[in-house]
């Protein structure tokens, strides 16, 4: 049996592993079973039908980028790219900003009447201190005035004190002892202002209102003869008072912030003043009245 050898044409493939005169291929990988068998109504030699047939092993990555519109005789591709907002950093939230200050201090003293007042409620131009003790009397504020306002060095000094003496003490008793005061507090802290504030009526008895409003009277003039400031609280009534007849309720409370806000806003800076200024730092975001 002789082969035709001037036959150009190749063998055709007649199985998967059988050509032409039934001579076997040898294959190295003859236990691999295909798993795309041919059928009749598909030709396996056709290559391209099974390479589309085949979905991606892995889609190709792509990223989207934005570009500006066609314009008139410009294209998009000669145009400079847009950066999406992926690429643009995220922005921080707001945090509150610390800044320094410095603003001239005010210290009030006395008894309870005035010690639910909040400082940083009364003044944008002051810094405001509360030194107030319960059960205060003019004798013991002399004595611990030293302590109160030594390490504050302050501008302004307001004192509200002299409910508790006022049945112990005369009236002019109580007018020495306001005089001590002031003549201490001065030596003190030179150019300092010193402010009186005018005592509360009370409901224990219609004599000592009438006695309070004779002393607040007498306080008045003193502190016009004494270049001290005098802040008038006539605008508190009884009805401000609490159950007690002698501490005011809150409406009382607000009354007298009212008159020391409307003290510290109206008062002058003096130039001699410029050394009891200190320095504070707090956020922006603290609101003061």
């Amino acid at each position: 049996m002789q082969l035709n050898i001037n036959n150009t044409h190749p063998p055709t493939r007649r199985g998967p592993h059988m050509v032409e005169y039934g001579v076997p291929i040898s294959n190295s990988f003859a236990n691999l079973r295909d798993e795309f068998v041919a059928t009749d109504d598909h030709d396996v030699d056709n290559d391209n039908d099974f390479i589309s047939t085949m979905p991606p092993s892995k889609p190709p990555k792509t990223t989207k980028m934005s570009r500006p519109s066609e314009t008139n005789d410009v294209f998009p591709d000669h145009l400079c790219s847009v950066s999406t907002p992926s690429d643009v950093p995220p922005k921080l939230p707001d945090t509150p900003s610390i800044f320094v200050q410095r603003r001239p201090v005010a210290v009030i003293v006395g008894d309870s009447i005035p010690r639910y007042l909040v400082g940083r409620r009364l003044s944008r131009r002051y810094r405001v201190v509360n030194h107030c003790i319960p059960g205060m009397t003019l004798q013991k504020l002399i004595t611990f005035m030293p302590i109160l306002i030594r390490d504050d060095n302050p501008s302004i000094v307001i004192v509200h004190c002299g409910t508790n003496n006022v049945l112990t003490h005369s009236t002019q008793k109580m007018l020495d002892l306001f005089s001590q005061l002031d003549y201490n507090i001065k030596a003190l802290v030179p150019g300092v202002q010193v402010a009186f504030s005018g005592l509360v009526g009370n409901r224990i008895c219609p004599q000592t209102d009438i006695l309070i409003c004779h002393i607040n009277a007498c306080i008045q003039r003193f502190c016009e003869d004494h270049n001290s400031s005098f802040i008038d609280n006539c605008n508190i009534p009884l009805s401000y008072l609490s159950r007690d007849g002698i501490h005011l309720n809150r409406w009382g409370i607000k009354q007298l912030a009212m008159n020391f806000i409307s003290y510290l806003r109206f008062r002058p800076i003096l130039e001699d003043q410029l050394g009891n200024f200190q320095m504070e730092s707090h956020p922006n975001s603290v609101r003061t009245c």
